[in-house]
């Protein structure tokens, strides 16, 4: 088979002998199968479109993911004979960006991995730009956008009286939006769209307290004599200098904390119970229903890797991707079947790229395909 891999690979950069060309045809010859993956591997248009997105996407990632599924999962014997010939195409290429450690392919207990771009209806759906609202209590608001900071529009804001348990600034970040802010107190945070943050012109000076809707990354900046307080759905963070990320999305059910580093405490709001720290690396998720907590190691790159401009997906549920994409590119989907909402994918698609191209990364690996209709995005699994 390496041989098949090498007359391929051949073929791309010069002419073949013509014994090669006789070798390498009566392999086309065996089955339909290697008909097909040579047709595949021989379009050229197919191969333009495969490096048009991949200068787009990060690739190496996503390769060494795949490698590492590979090498601990034994692959049905008729699916290594055919992608045997196209390890080497795909080397080259980098053509290779997602991997569904769930599929086989040619075989039967996993759908055939297919090439759907089937995108008309949705190019119309652009990804979100740096925007947000910030208001006070009493209603003001001024719109933000790139060239704004939440520090300097505050003085756009006329002072007014508030509660004192409540914040008196609220900067709301649509769907389709991002921003970045810095505290009076040199705290900066990266809000995701659809998050919104709560946070008082100057802080006490016994403590610093905010309270975030949504996904936040916080850098917080050292101050021994005032901690600093995070508030979510039913969880306190109290926090020193530290680096985290935080997802409170309601209809998820759950609180995620992510460290990066120093140190986070987080307990139960209103709650006298006990505190539970983090320590760098480490994730807890906060269910919301039964109040559970579960602790675990993740790659803190992978977590906050939105705010870094990219979307990085390990082992995520397709149902989680949409949320996540449909919040960014803001759009509404639907599943025509939904056992697809818990297929599991892997990969990493540019963040700031049209739908268009992360659909096509989507529907290249994953045997699904997107259409629009009446303004809502539905995925569906390929007939095979």
């Amino acid at each position: 088979m390496n041989r098949i891999s090498q007359l391929l690979l051949k073929q791309l950069t010069r002419p073949l002998s013509p014994s090669e060309t006789a070798e390498l045809q009566a392999w086309i010859d065996e089955s339909d199968a290697n008909r097909d993956l040579y047709a595949r591997l021989s379009d050229p248009a197919a191969l333009k479109s495969t490096m048009d997105l991949w200068h787009m996407v990060d690739s190496s990632r996503a390769c060494a993911n795949m490698q590492r599924r590979v090498d601990s999962i034994l692959l049905p014997r008729r699916v290594m004979r055919y992608a045997a010939a196209a390890a080497a195409v795909i080397a080259v290429l980098g053509s290779l960006f997602l991997f569904r450690p769930d599929l086989h392919v040619g075989s039967a207990s996993g759908p055939a991995m297919a090439v759907a771009v089937d995108t008309i209806g949705v190019d119309d759906i652009k990804p979100g730009v740096t925007r947000a609202t910030l208001s006070d209590a009493s209603g003001r608001s001024v719109l933000l956008n790139s060239s704004d900071t939440a520090t300097v529009s505050t003085q756009l804001l006329t002072s007014v009286a508030v509660e004192a348990r409540e914040p008196d600034l609220c900067l709301d970040v649509p769907r389709g939006g991002e921003f970045k802010i810095l505290l009076e107190d040199g705290t900066e945070v990266w809000l995701n769209s659809d998050s919104r943050l709560y946070y008082p012109r100057e802080f006490s000076a016994g403590e610093r307290r905010v309270r975030v809707e949504g996904e936040a990354y916080f850098s917080v900046a050292t101050d021994s004599l005032r901690p600093f307080y995070v508030q979510t759905a039913s969880q306190m963070l109290r926090v020193y200098g530290t680096s985290f990320n935080v997802r409170s999305y309601p209809e998820e059910g759950e609180v995620s904390t992510t460290l990066e580093s120093g140190s986070v405490a987080l307990s139960r709001y209103g709650s006298q119970s006990g505190e539970l720290y983090l320590t760098p690396g480490h994730q807890a998720v906060f269910n919301l229903s039964d109040h559970q907590v579960k602790v675990k190691p993740v790659d803190t790159e992978v977590v906050t890797s939105w705010k870094n401009g990219r979307f990085v997906f390990e082992n995520q549920t397709l149902v989680r991707i949409m949320q996540d994409l449909s919040r960014w590119y803001d759009f509404r989907y639907e599943f025509t079947d939904a056992t697809l909402e818990d297929e599991i994918f892997m990969g990493s698609i540019p963040r700031y790229s049209d739908f268009t191209t992360a659909i096509a990364i989507l529907e290249k690996c994953g045997g699904i395909r997107f259409a629009a209709t009446d303004g809502t995005v539905i995925i569906s699994r390929i007939s095979k």
